[in-house]
């Protein structure tokens, strides 16, 4: 009797287990639902369930740890990663993954090693090669990026990201050719791949193709008409064809979307634009940025009764508008107006001397000026044609950070005007390494633009 009641027992104990891991696994099935319908709040609490049911489910921390990490909590995923891999140290997809969120958080360093690991572990696994090509894109190792993508178009010819990725690469070398025909591959498989019509136009621009770069990024903003970088582009090229109205209203449309980005790029094409980098805060100062904006494109295109109109706007808003007067005396000469040009200037020079007597905080006449305030000089000389006034201001602000990717630039283009290519390109090269690493990948973008019209 005793050992028919052990055996009872067992059997009882085995059924029990079952019955625990079946409540488990339904929490499971559930959270990975929920995932996969996008429900990240709710895959998290079913998940939640089944490691508290079952704590080496490593199944139910890679779901969580993607659902955190869709929600924006990279640490907790990295940390749901980490179980992962402790439980199952062979799995090839847990480092790509951790690795991917690694490389948000800037990690690249980490992010490389998840990479490298996760194909040491699975040679063919072509999602960590694809992985691996955004990060080296990110550290400008092109021809690394384009052997990965290479890997990955092996093992998968029908993933559009991999032809994608390869295009951005081969972009970034000048291969321009080979670079629109993995966008044509790239949308061939996947015809709403709005990057993918965007890095062809970028490619469009860099041969002279204008017209195919407009449908490009037409296609761009069918898919996505919010896209600022899409409009500023289009209004570039646009500009180059002499379609002025048109590149207006792309402008304008960037601005009203992402002021920022669009500044950021003005100050790239400053030397068509001319236009004066500083933040616009209000309506106000949108508007008379818009109205510099058609003043000075106006002017550049030789329309001057329109730019001379513009500027009008800008000093019925703001009657103390330096700029405008500057350019507004440009247009009456060349409108053989030299009464108007004189009084214009004249104006400048008083508002110019009644700039210190403002109410503003008396500082210490010994005070150097802040490296704001040399910026800001920096920007006014650099608009008057005194570029060598401009680096000397801009080497203030430089001595105070070596890394202001703004006064790089803006440096860079007074080097330029004066014909030092050699120092030209050196701000550029260093302003777009910074504008990377801080983030910044459009302005990172513009400046490599840049440089590349200017090595040609």
């Amino acid at each position: 009797m005793v050992v028919s009641g052990n055996s009872k027992l067992s059997e009882n104990l085995s059924a029990g287990m079952e019955d625990v891991q079946s409540d488990a696994d339904t929490w499971l099935s559930q959270g990975i639902a929920s995932f996969q319908q996008g429900d990240y709040r709710h895959a998290i609490a079913a998940l939640n369930q089944a490691l508290q049911i079952n704590p080496d489910l490593a199944q139910a921390y890679h779901y969580r740890g993607m659902s955190h990490y869709c929600q924006g909590d990279a640490l907790g995923a990295i940390g749901d990663f980490d179980e992962v891999l402790r439980l199952d140290p062979q799995n090839a997809q847990a480092y790509s993954d951790r690795g991917l969120i690694l490389a948000t958080l800037n990690d690249r360093w980490g992010a490389m090693q998840d990479y490298n690991q996760a194909l040491q572990l699975d040679s063919n696994y072509a999602k960590g090669y694809l992985n691996r090509s955004m990060l080296r894109l990110a550290l400008e190792d092109y021809d690394g990026a384009i052997a990965d993508c290479d890997q990955v178009i092996r093992m998968n010819p029908n993933l559009a990201e991999g032809y994608l990725n390869r295009g951005i690469a081969r972009f970034e070398v000048e291969a321009y050719q080979d670079a629109i025909g993995d966008c044509d591959r790239a949308l061939a498989i996947n015809s709403n791949l709005a990057a993918a019509y965007f890095n062809r136009g970028m490619n469009h621009i860099a041969l002279g193709a204008y017209q195919e770069a407009i449908a490009d990024f037409n296609h761009v903003l069918e898919l996505n008409p919010n896209d600022a970088q899409a409009y500023l582009n289009r209004g570039y090229v646009r500009l180059q064809l002499g379609e002025n109205w048109s590149s207006i209203e792309d402008f304008d449309q960037a601005m009203r979307l992402e002021p920022v980005a669009a500044k950021a790029f003005f100050q790239q094409i400053a030397n068509t634009l001319n236009q004066e980098p500083d933040t616009v805060e209000d309506d106000e100062s949108k508007l008379i940025q818009g109205l510099m904006v058609r003043g000075n494109l106006r002017y550049q295109l030789g329309d001057y009764p329109a730019a001379l109109n513009a500027y009008n706007q800008v000093l019925e808003l703001d009657p103390n508008y330096t700029e405008a007067y500057n350019q507004r005396s440009t247009v009456r000469s060349a409108m053989g107006d030299y009464q108007g040009a004189i009084a214009d200037l004249d104006m400048v020079k008083t508002l110019s001397l009644a700039t210190p007597l403002s109410p503003e905080p008396v500082s210490v006449a010994t005070d150097k000026p802040t490296p704001q305030e040399y910026h800001k000089i920096g920007v006014h000389k650099l608009n008057q044609g005194d570029f060598h006034g401009a680096i000397e201001a801009f080497n203030y602000v430089l001595q105070e950070n070596q890394n202001n990717a703004t006064a790089l630039t803006c440096r860079g283009f007074a080097y330029r005007r004066l014909g030092d290519k050699p120092r030209a390109i050196a701000d550029f090269q260093t302003a777009a390494k910074v504008f990377y690493e801080q983030g910044d990948m459009k302005s990172s973008q513009e400046v490599i633009k840049t440089l590349k019209k200017l090595r040609q």
